[in-house]
């Protein structure tokens, strides 16, 4: 029985020995999470400078964060104001909805963008201007820097919402109405997230769910587009003709509608409107098989008339004494506006050719690059500059043009475009430059003067032309823009300017003695380009006036650019005295 009672008393006074000894050494306290931390901060901040927040503080010190790993937070702190209203939805659960991860200045919170909360919930910012609201509710003021967080006063409550979730449906079709299956549609919300890419169904169908207000999407399919000619195809009208889409709203189809990418990415916005499903059609064709004599044909009756406006343009400039100078605004826009239509036209014809890829492609197309440059060629003599540039960036873009043609295309095309080349070089006065290009062209023998060649196709000074005038002003019944009598002028007048009269006074006499011109005056030699378009920069290169009504030597040597191209192109001068 001692035994046993001695027993009992060791184990007791172990015991009490233990308790003395964890009472002297007790656990210790794991230290604070980094979220405690700036929460501890953030309460210590708002304490001392923010009363009006007091409650929302009182809540703050109870809520357990322990687990919390940032300390980064985005705050947003209740006023006082109405509180009966939130005391059954403000407390130390509902308050995490408050507190954001991630530290966000006032220009972080970009309308659209979400942030989330401790607790996982999601936080929609929608903005406007200044003022940003989280899931609809205001902030006031400023961020108030709180450690490496940032504390926002709100009026009230931020209560959880659900952004309603939106449904669009996309239809692809062919113009004439059939649905277009198999066709793939990236879309991506308004923040450029992608959701997906999606194929449309047998029913030419795909229904995309998404949460922002806002999507974009692009679509695809092999061996089809949804552009026609660098149109939006939107549909097809009862006589079987496409329907384009007016993109910029103004009523008219033209080419400020044209799109500037082959991919054209489509815009749906829910913003401001009652319903949250939308379905879009979009049209989709295969493209036209591509026929070179066809094009070429086509192209060649549409620059037939370039040359023929060029031509008329010349006359009125030149030699229609009804013509008033006084006019010239309303001659320069329409000649402008035309050329720049033709010049859409050449490129488009341009891309269909090489799309092919084939000899016979490549050949003709090589054809449409010379046209180009001669249409650019005598803009630059009219107007001194080539949109979209500027005079020195005009000049540059077509020496650098003209010579990549002049040094890769063969036979002809490199002598058409060397021409080309030699009077850019001329109308900028590097005259050297001019005359090496005019020797090269004149001491080859395959062209030869002709008195008869504007009568002639098929005349031997044809460098590049037999184009048909269709309108009979005075200068022949064919236009060439590119002859030879043209090159042997340029020569005669860079050695003039260049200070090398007697080689000038040789070059005249070989055209004396083809034409025979009566008058020896430089203007008696510029006539003999009349009809070709091509004569009236050399009256400004030679400072010659003009016998015209209402001609101002001071001007009216350049033409005036068009308004609506200064405002298309902003980096366009108006040339002098408009």
């Amino acid at each position: 029985m001692k035994t046993l009672i001695y027993y009992l008393l060791g184990i007791f006074s172990l015991c009490m020995l233990n308790a003395c000894e964890n009472e002297e050494n007790p656990t210790p306290e794991p230290p604070p999470s980094k979220g405690e931390e700036a929460i501890q901060k953030i309460v210590e901040v708002l304490k001392e400078s923010n009363p009006e927040v007091s409650q929302f503080v009182e809540i703050l010190e109870k809520v357990n964060v322990a687990g919390l790993t940032q300390d980064e937070l985005t705050v947003f702190a209740v006023k006082n104001t109405n509180t009966a209203s939130r005391t059954t939805v403000l407390d130390t659960a509902s308050i995490k909805n408050h507190i954001a991860k991630g530290r966000y200045a006032k220009d972080d919170l970009t309308d659209g963008s979400t942030l989330t909360s401790i607790n996982n919930e999601t936080l929609y910012v929608t903005r406007t201007e200044n003022d940003v609201l989280i899931n609809g509710v205001k902030i006031e003021g400023n961020a108030i820097p709180a450690g490496n967080s940032y504390v926002y006063i709100v009026p009230e409550v931020i209560p959880t919402v659900e952004i309603p979730l939106h449904e669009t449906t996309i239809i692809t079709k062919l113009p004439t109405g059939e649905t277009l299956a198999g066709v793939s549609i990236e879309a991506k919300d308004g923040r450029g997230n992608l959701l997906g890419t999606f194929i449309t169904n047998e029913n030419g169908e795909v229904i995309i769910q998404h949460q922002s207000d806002t999507l974009t999407y692009a679509i695809s399919k092999e061996n089809f587009s949804n552009l026609h000619e660098g149109f939006l195809i939107a549909g097809m009208d009862e006589n079987g003709n496409l329907i384009y889409a007016d993109l910029n709203g103004d009523g008219l189809i033209n080419v400020n509608d044209k799109v500037s990418s082959e991919t054209y990415t489509y815009f749906l916005d829910y913003k401001d409107l009652p319903e949250n499903s939308l379905t879009q059609i979009c049209y989709m064709m295969e493209p036209e098989e591509v026929n070179v004599a066809e094009i070429e044909a086509a192209w060649k009756q549409a620059f037939e008339i370039f040359l023929t406006q060029s031509k008329n343009m010349e006359f009125s400039l030149l030699y229609d004494k009804s013509f008033d100078y006084n006019m010239i605004e309303y001659t320069s826009s329409t000649f402008w506006d035309f050329a720049y239509q033709t010049i859409d036209e050449c490129k488009k014809y341009l891309e269909q050719l090489t799309s092919l890829n084939t000899t016979e492609g490549w050949e003709a197309s090589w054809n449409l690059t010379v046209d180009l440059g001669v249409i650019q060629n005598q803009l630059f003599g009219l107007y001194g500059k080539v949109a979209p540039l500027d005079n020195e960036e005009s000049k540059n873009q077509l020496i650098s043009y003209l010579a990549d043609l002049s040094n890769t295309l063969p036979g002809p095309l490199a002598i058409a475009s060397k021409t080309l080349l030699g009077k850019i070089y001329l109308f900028s006065e590097y005259y050297e430059d001019a005359i090496q290009q005019c020797l090269y062209i004149i001491n080859n023998s395959t062209y030869a003067l002709d008195s008869n060649a504007l009568n002639n196709s098929e005349s031997q000074e044809i460098i590049w032309g037999g184009y048909k005038d269709n309108f009979g002003n005075p200068g022949g019944t064919y236009i060439h823009p590119v002859l030879l009598r043209e090159v042997y002028l340029m020569a005669a007048i860079a050695y003039s300017q260049s200070g090398r009269e007697m080689e000038a006074t040789e070059i005249k006499n070989i055209l004396n003695e083809t034409f025979s011109i009566e008058g020896a005056e430089w203007k008696d030699y510029i006539n003999l380009l009349q009809g070709t378009g091509s004569a009236y920069p050399y009256y400004r290169l030679l400072n010659i006036p003009i016998e015209q009504t209402g001609f101002n030597l001071n001007k009216n040597f350049y033409l005036p650019i068009p308004q609506t191209a200064l405002d298309a192109y902003p980096g366009m001068k108006q040339n002098p005295g408009y």
